[in-house]
């Protein structure tokens, strides 16, 4: 008999490029097609470089989505730490590459597999409050944050506070008055729709502008950041003598 043999895949070369730490991607494929698989290697590819494996991050969207990958990642250290290296190509390299991070972790003493929270697969929320957490001051939360499921409050709170820029002197007002003079000056109808979009904020992309104009979009987002840091620097330099 003789061995069975096993093709590469048609986009080996395009899945060898996204291995490329010194590089970055965006992979699109139907479900089912290996996208996890890859994210996973390369996810390894960075630890086997990397000096503290906290230093290597991957975010999912959902908790099952990041306990699914933190389990095959610690499945693929535990094949590749007692097992030999599999015949299917693609079993074969992610093998390879969990290797480098089994030596990296030995070398390094970093005891992954009595310390699986030292690999950072977590969620956007997650990370989020991470961040919050580490600038208590700039998010002037008096206790520890936590991610909400039903934010409606928040919208509306969000909303009050835009409709009272009209009070002020500057273009914000002026963008206030023109939003309620579409709305026969109807406060109420206002709030609600600006909580509407406030929960629909993820659309807001497609409407910044036309096609035409997205060149003109880092421009315009920079040009936002600027004015926002200079009212920041002016009421730090106001409040303090």
């Amino acid at each position: 008999m003789t061995p069975a043999t096993h093709p590469l895949p048609a986009d080996h070369f395009e899945r060898q490029q996204a291995l490329d730490p010194a590089r970055s991607f965006i992979v699109q494929a139907p479900a089912g097609s290996g996208k996890t698989e890859l994210l996973i290697q390369r996810y390894l590819v960075l630890l086997a470089r990397a000096e503290q494996p906290e230093s290597v991050l991957a975010i999912t969207f959902t908790i099952k989505a990041a306990a699914e990958m933190r389990a095959r990642v610690l499945a693929a250290l535990r094949h590749a730490g007692e097992s030999p290296e599999p015949a299917a190509p693609n079993d074969a390299l992610t093998w390879r590459l969990a290797r480098g991070v089994v030596d990296q972790d030995r070398r390094l003493g970093w005891s992954i597999e009595n310390n699986h929270t030292r690999l950072r697969i977590q969620t956007i929320d997650a990370l989020c409050v991470s961040i919050t957490r580490r600038m208590p001051w700039l998010a002037r939360f008096g206790a520890m944050p936590v991610i909400v499921e039903e934010a409606r409050v928040y919208y509306e709170e969000a909303a009050r506070d835009t409709l009272l820029l009209l009070e002020g002197d500057d273009h914000y007002a002026d963008a206030s008055a023109i939003l309620l003079s579409h709305l026969d000056n109807n406060l109420a109808n206002a709030g609600r729709l600006l909580r509407e979009m406030l929960a629909r904020r993820d659309q807001w992309l497609r409407h910044i502008g036309s096609a035409a104009d997205r060149e003109h979009w880092r421009e315009t987002m920079e040009q936002t950041l600027a004015e926002v840091t200079i009212q920041c620097q002016t009421r730090v330099q106001a409040a303090i003598p």
